[in-house]
């Protein structure tokens, strides 16, 4: 896969902390979508941080945080999981995932 393209610039007026946050949750979408394409990890427990290391080098990302190792778990529990709900996913691991909603402090980032 080739180097990670720079994404599309946010709007202006956000606050600092959920730019950062949403590109932490895009970085970690891209990384567990390639760990499933891959066929590597099936399951957040086969995602270790050293798989998730190697699937941001091989993807051009740079080294990933403990904390963005953990939200690709989270992502993988998210989507591999079925439905329940409390769940912030609409729909299941059966059908598409139809929206994904992400809290930073009180204010809803979708």
């Amino acid at each position: 896969m080739a180097r990670a393209e720079d994404p599309a610039p946010f709007p202006t007026g956000w606050p600092q902390a959920r730019y950062r946050a949403t590109r932490r949750a895009m970085k970690a979408l891209r990384l567990a979508d390639h760990l499933l394409r891959r066929g590597v990890a099936y399951t957040p427990d086969d995602a270790t941080d050293e798989l998730i290391c190697v699937a941001a080098e091989q993807t051009g990302h740079l080294q990933p945080s403990r904390t963005t190792c953990s939200l690709v778990r989270a992502v993988l529990g998210l989507l591999l999981s079925p439905a329940v709900a409390d769940s912030p996913i609409e729909g299941g691991a059966s059908g598409r995932v139809i929206r994904v909603v992400v809290t930073i402090g009180d204010r809803p980032t979708a």
